[in-house]
């Protein structure tokens, strides 16, 4: 457009449970993540409708998110160095998805995934 202006056809709402999916496939992503914990009733979600976004908590507020996601990491890695990494990879896939600024992301590692096959 001319002089810079941009001209608005119409509003656009993304709604959280795309902001989560998003996050939560991204986190999937990284080596040394299991998992992303979920409660039993998002776990139960997870299981009947496919709910990628299960376990991630998505707050919008005046173009701004803050998340809450549960991991579940694999033994032996350095867990400060995978939540920094989990954060990170998040905040860019949201940002360029979205165009929203993503201003906090808290994460709880809530377990440990060792594999069977090694504790014999």
């Amino acid at each position: 457009m001319a002089n810079g202006e941009e001209k608005k056809i119409g509003s656009v709402k993304i709604e959280d449970e795309v902001l989560g999916a998003i996050a939560s496939i991204t986190a999937k992503k990284i080596l040394g993540v299991h998992k992303i914990a979920t409660s039993f009733v998002g776990g139960i979600m997870q299981l009947i409708k496919k709910v990628p976004d299960a376990g991630v908590k998505v707050v919008v507020r005046e173009g701004e998110v803050n998340l809450e996601l549960g991991l579940i990491v694999d033994y032996g890695i350095n867990i400060p160095e995978i939540t920094w990494k989990v954060q990170k990879t998040i905040k860019e896939e949201i940002e360029k998805a979205s165009g929203l600024k993503v201003v906090k992301i808290d994460v709880f590692v809530e377990g440990v995934y060792y594999p069977e096959e090694e504790k014999k």
